[in-house]
């Protein structure tokens, strides 16, 4: 803490999350530039985890450069869509690091934050909560309630970014 009682800020840029994510491709033996998500604002990238696709986003929001990153698990179930909704309110009380979302007939996994302050511990955590919980989740709802295991719509490289909400 500072003489007057402040605390020096942990500014990170845009530039340095993308260095941190592009270390966490390189730690999974992974080339950053093969995954790129186009036609997104700001910059993106998918990694797949299991069955699970995950997308990696930093974007401007209201509130400043955040990192968001989603997994589209499941459409919604044709039947017991009420026990299914209940399911995953009480899935996502006992979940951390990452939420359960609901997008256009879409079940998601989702997890962000400010990069203020983000180092790459947080980073790695915040992709692998997300990871795992998509991963476990899409099996698990596609057995308990017969939810389909999304597929990305066949939109063409053109409306890649509107396959997978930011």
């Amino acid at each position: 803490m500072g003489l007057f009682g402040t605390k020096k800020s942990n500014k990170v840029t845009s530039e340095q999350v993308v260095g941190m994510i592009s270390e966490y491709y390189h730690r999974r033996g992974l080339d950053i530039k093969g995954h790129g998500v186009a036609g997104c604002e700001g910059y993106g990238w998918w990694i797949t985890e299991g069955s699970a696709k995950i997308y990696i986003f930093v974007q401007e929001d209201r509130i400043g450069t955040v990192i968001r990153v989603n997994s589209p698990v499941v459409n919604y179930p044709e039947k017991n869509k009420e026990a299914f909704f209940l399911h995953l309110l009480e899935t996502n009380r006992d979940l951390s690091g990452c939420s359960l979302s609901a997008f256009d007939g879409v079940i998601m996994v989702s997890g962000q934050r400010p990069i203020i302050g983000l180092d790459q511990d947080e980073l790695n955590s915040l992709i692998w909560s997300v990871s795992y919980v998509a991963d476990t989740l899409d099996d698990q709802l596609h057995e308990q309630f017969g939810a389909q295991i999304y597929k990305e719509p066949d939109k063409g490289p053109e409306k890649e970014a509107e396959a997978h909400p930011a």
